[in-house]
């Protein structure tokens, strides 16, 4: 009966003349309070595109992650490729029978060299693929294995086989955290992947539309579906990398000269943290974690620095060892859109400790961020409960100056 219901409905909208936007707004996944803020618009526009539908029970479960033959259909659905109308490739997986769901797929993207087996001569569909092998995938579905950088990731060396791929996708904004850690062995979840294919499908020169990422010389040569899924801060004059990401950004600005830190000093400045809320809405931060290391073992107190931190109406001072995190809860301290703030950090050695002979150098770094949004979901989405959602944090500058420790 609810088969009947549905189908008729769009039958209806359809007659009526409804827009595939406007007929999408009157359906939400189930779960739709669990996608991620930073994958909402992302899963909606993969909806909408018929790129990432969800399930039979009408949820998207953004956490679950994505396996080989999944992957390999979402990017054929973006690339916009009709496997029934293609010729049928043969594979030689012992785990892909020719009737499967996902066979098309696989053996098309064997041909087009995306995808290898394993030395066992198994594809393993259901294998959960990983964030080393999806931006792997990615790379050579979009043929982006240009413009490449380094984007300094703790946990990439310099040459292994996915390095090409994780420098490239940076290199062309296409990974959502840079710096400190890619995770390369961790599995890639439906909502990351929805983050991932909604900017690729905002990049004309990754979608072969133009040899450029410039949306007014794409605009005339838009489908109909790309009209349907623009997302809401859409400019045709601007380039996709040049749009303000709608997010609590946070950056560390490191004081200009070095940093000499004796045993007998006082409270040393180490730079501020900068906040904006680049947001639509009002944005509330919550916590803050930095992370406190000396390179060597042998330097430094003992036990314990002293970190203070203060702006905003807020301030709070706590003790540190020479190697150790840094969490500062309870800042909630809002901010408007656009808004701006900061917040000025600190160190000193704690007084009447026992201290190490050698001399030597230690980093101090903000590492991790939590907030909320106020309002948007209520506003924008009556369908959506709640006021308060996590915000998206953006950390482009992470390191404060490095100091040198000398007793």
């Amino acid at each position: 009966m609810k088969n009947k219901i549905r189908t008729l409905f769009f039958l209806l909208s359809f007659l009526l003349g409804v827009s595939g936007q406007d007929a999408g707004a009157f359906a939400r996944f189930r779960d739709d309070a669990e996608i991620p803020t930073w994958a909402l618009e992302s899963v909606d526009m993969l909806r909408e595109a018929g790129i990432m539908t969800g399930f039979g029970d009408q949820t998207f479960r953004p956490g679950k992650v994505l396996n080989r033959a999944e992957a390999l259909v979402v990017l054929f659905r973006t690339k916009g490729v009709d496997l029934e109308e293609t010729q049928v490739r043969q594979n030689n997986f012992s785990d892909v029978p020719s009737d499967a769901w996902f066979a098309r797929e696989v053996g098309e993207a064997v041909h087009l060299g995306w995808i290898n087996g394993f030395p066992d001569g198994t594809f393993r569909p259901n294998k959960a693929v990983n964030k080393a092998e999806w931006a792997t995938i990615v790379m050579r579905a979009f043929g982006i294995e240009d413009d490449q950088e380094n984007p300094e990731f703790r946990d990439v060396p310099s040459s292994v086989w996915y390095t090409q791929a994780v420098y490239s996708l940076a290199a062309n904004d296409l990974l959502r955290v840079r710096g400190m850690n890619f995770f390369p062995s961790q599995s890639v979840t439906r909502a990351e992947a929805a983050w991932m294919i909604a900017q690729i499908m905002g990049k004309p020169r990754l979608m072969g539309k133009s040899q450029t990422n410039d949306f007014e010389s794409y605009a005339q040569k838009r489908d109909s579906r790309r009209t349907a899924i623009r997302p809401r801060d859409f400019n045709p004059y601007q380039q996709g990398y040049d749009i303000e990401k709608q997010e609590l950004k946070l950056n560390v600005v490191p004081k200009e000269e070095s940093i000499l830190v004796r045993r007998d000093s006082d409270w040393v400045d180490m730079g501020v943290i900068h906040a904006k809320n680049a947001l639509e809405d009002k944005a509330q931060l919550h916590s803050l974690e930095l992370k406190f290391i000396f390179a060597e073992p042998n330097v430094g107190p003992e036990s314990n620095f002293l970190f203070h931190i203060e702006g905003g109406g807020f301030e709070k001072e706590q003790k540190v060892g020479p190697t150790g995190n840094i969490f500062i809860p309870g800042i909630d301290i809002y901010l408007d859109p656009q808004e701006e703030m900061e917040f000025s950090v600190s160190l000193k050695p704690s007084g009447d400790m026992s201290f190490y002979a050698s001399e030597g150098g230690g980093e101090l770094s903000l590492f991790r961020a939590t907030g909320s949004m106020i309002g948007t979901f209520n506003r924008d989405n009556p369908a959506r409960n709640g006021s308060y959602r996590s915000a998206p944090i953006g950390i482009e500058q992470r390191e404060f100056t490095p100091l040198t420790f000398r007793p």
